[in-house]
């Protein structure tokens, strides 16, 4: 009986010893992946460290950010994933002027799912190791373009009022913007774009179509404006903006303010403008804008002038459709 007690106590003191698991205490033992990384298929890893300087804590965090950033290195990014939005369109057309400012709403896709699977602390320094499973990346992201390319389908375009033509015009391109991004993303993660279905493609362009047919008239404040008037509709037609005289979707009214200076053989010519953009007669939106230009010649000065006011207001027509002018 007294051997079976103290056999049976042994056991109890190597449970009770057991219970004090080891994950308590610092690992002394360094793991492989600290000079191995490890590689997978469908998983990357990434292995990062940082020295102490009084802070263990803030030295932990610190190799956890180097982990992240030594996995996305692998991938060739920033922990940002920041990417630009290739444009289609020509850079003198509204849609490439609406595309841009979308493309400044619409976030870039981040690096997400990174996770830290170890850590380990010796001499004053601190190792993490990250994983990032790209293979679920892949699918998740393929799964929200095919999203986004449901939506896009859905969106008829056959209404009969402009206005509404063209905020759903805006909407389906904020879709492509997105469409680009989400594709842009997975081709980070080193797997091939989607590509745009026929369909998605018809739909798309008559998104396009809808912007690029926009037609403005321009009217000026009095008859001695008319040639300001001219410049004007030419150079918002160099810019890719339709302007018409007769049964235009919007109206401008402007009038500019000039000032001609002559300094040191030098023609300094700066305009002020005030701009009305009119839908069937009510008041929508109201844009005001000062530019300088110079030149040897008076006149080109001016029309340098208001080139710049047209490239101006080009950027300030996109702003009023994509942002709720209409």
């Amino acid at each position: 009986m007294a051997s079976k007690l103290t056999s049976i106590l042994c056991i109890g003191a190597l449970l009770l010893s057991g219970c004090q698991t080891t994950a308590d205490k610092p690992s002394t033992t360094q793991p492989a992946w600290l000079t191995d990384t490890p590689s997978s298929d469908f998983m990357i890893y990434g292995v990062g460290y940082a020295d102490s300087v009084g802070d263990m804590q803030n030295a932990k965090l610190a190799a956890q950010e180097s982990a992240r950033l030594a996995l996305a290195k692998q991938l060739n990014v920033t922990i940002s994933a920041h990417t630009t939005v290739s444009q289609s369109a020509t850079e003198k057309s509204m849609q490439y002027h609406v595309d841009e400012l979308i493309s400044s709403r619409v976030p870039n896709i981040l690096l997400q799912g990174v996770k830290i699977e170890d850590e380990f602390w010796h001499n004053n320094t601190a190792y993490a190791l990250a994983s990032f499973n790209r293979t679920e990346a892949i699918m998740q992201t393929e799964l929200s373009i095919n999203a986004v390319d449901e939506e896009i389908m859905q969106i008829s375009l056959s209404d009969k009022s402009k206005s509404q033509r063209l905020k759903k015009a805006i909407t389906l391109r904020t879709l492509a913007v997105k469409r680009q991004k989400l594709n842009d993303y997975l081709q980070m993660l080193q797997s091939p774009k989607l590509p745009l279905s026929k369909d998605l493609v018809s739909q798309l362009s008559l998104s396009e179509q809808v912007l690029n047919t926009l037609s403005f008239s321009i009217v000026a404040d009095s008859s001695e404006h008319d040639n300001i008037r001219d410049i004007m509709a030419s150079s918002l037609t160099s810019n890719g903006i339709q302007i018409t005289a007769n049964d235009a979707d919007f109206e401008l009214t402007f009038r500019v303010n000039w000032q001609q200076i002559v300094k040191s053989g030098t023609h300094y010519s700066i305009a002020e403008s005030f701009m009305v953009i009119k839908e069937q007669g009510m008041e929508k939106a109201h844009f005001n804008d000062k530019v300088k230009a110079a030149s040897s010649y008076a006149q080109t000065a001016k029309h340098n002038a208001m080139q710049k006011l047209a490239d101006k207001l080009s950027l300030q027509l996109a702003q009023f459709i994509v942002y709720g002018g209409i």
